[in-house]
Order: structure tokens, then C-alpha cells, then sequence
């Protein structure tokens, strides 16, 4: 199941970043082309964190290639999402985090991962909380005092970056090696 799952992720992945490519004449605002590399970039980033991981820690179970094929339909959706409302944009980042940190959580479980492999799973696990966190309240904070999606964008792609490089730091590698 190990080399099928790998080989399915990386045309899935492929396939959401073509598709994906449609829609750049759809987009009219600032913010919805900023929000488009950046979902770009975002899908890039979790294919090359999660390749290694996959052929270290492969599916177990059909539930499991569920999990897959469920982050490839949200990261679909992410980079769709960059065509509505930046409410949406917000809503379908927090599910792809979420579906991600089940798949996560299947590793922990099923694999018991130790030493720095451990370090980089429960690092993963804290980030991701930390951006559905910080997403969720985006979207309140849109609720309560409406700002402008392209200043939410920024404020959500400072963040990120922020968490992305300390994840970096706290386990001191880029990938799984």
C-alpha cells in the first residue's frame, strides 16, 4: 500500500494544482490573487513535507486512504475557495487543517513514532491547532469588526509564515529524512 499511496498523492496533487489553474481568470481582487499563490504555495509545501512522511509512515487501512483522498478534495477546495469570499478561503483552510491533523494523529497512533520523528509529529500536531486557531479567529474577528480581506490575508499569511518557520526551528529539519 506504500508505494500506491505515494503514487496517488502525487497525482492528486498534480491534478489540483492544473486544475487549479482554470480559475486564475476568474479572480478580480487583489486579495484573491495573492490568496491563489499563496494556496499555491501552501499545496507545495504539504507535498513535499508529507512525500517523505508518506513513505515513512504509509496507510495501514482503507480508513486511512479515505484521510487522503479527503485532504486532496480540501486542498482542491483551498485553492477554489480564492474565487469566493475570503470567509470561505478561511473556512476551507480550517477543514484542511483539520482533516490533516486526523491524518496526523493516524500516524501518532499507528506508528508510534520516536525521538526526532516524535518531535516533528507532536510539532505538527501544535501548529496546525495554532493555525485552525488563528484562522477560526479570523473569521470571527471578520464577524465582529469586518476588515478588508486583503489586510486578513496579510494577517493570515504572517502567521503562517511565523509557524512555518518555527515548526522549522523546533524540530531543526525541513523534512523527514
Amino acid at each position: 500500500m506504500k508505494d500506491f499511496a505515494l503514487k496517488f498523492i502525487d497525482i492528486m496533487i498534480g491534478i489540483v494544482l492544473g486544475l487549479g489553474f482554470q480559475w486564475w481568470p476568474d479572480l478580480r481582487e487583489p486579495w484573491q490573487y495573492a490568496a491563489f499563490i499563496f494556496a499555491y504555495l501552501s499545496v507545495i509545501d504539504y507535498w513535499i513535507d508529507t512525500a517523505p512522511a508518506l513513505k515513512k509512515y504509509p496507510p495501514k487501512r482503507e480508513l486511512d486512504l479515505i484521510l487522503d483522498v479527503a485532504i486532496m478534495f480540501a486542498l482542491f477546495l483551498f485553492i477554489y475557495s480564492t474565487r469566493e469570499s475570503i470567509l470561505y478561503f478561511f473556512i476551507t483552510f480550517i477543514v484542511f487543517r483539520v482533516i490533516d491533523f486526523l491524518w496526523i494523529l493516524r500516524v501518532k497512533w499507528e506508528y508510534e513514532p520516536m525521538q526526532h520523528d516524535g518531535l516533528v509529529i507532536n510539532t505538527w500536531l501544535s501548529f496546525n491547532s495554532a493555525e485552525i486557531i488563528a484562522a477560526s479567529g479570523l473569521v470571527l474577528l471578520n464577524f465582529v469588526y469586518p476588515l478588508s480581506p486583503l489586510i486578513l490575508l496579510s494577517i493570515f499569511i504572517i502567521f503562517r509564515l511565523i509557524s512555518r518557520i518555527f515548526s522549522s526551528f523546533r524540530y531543526k529539519r525541513v523534512y523527514f529524512i
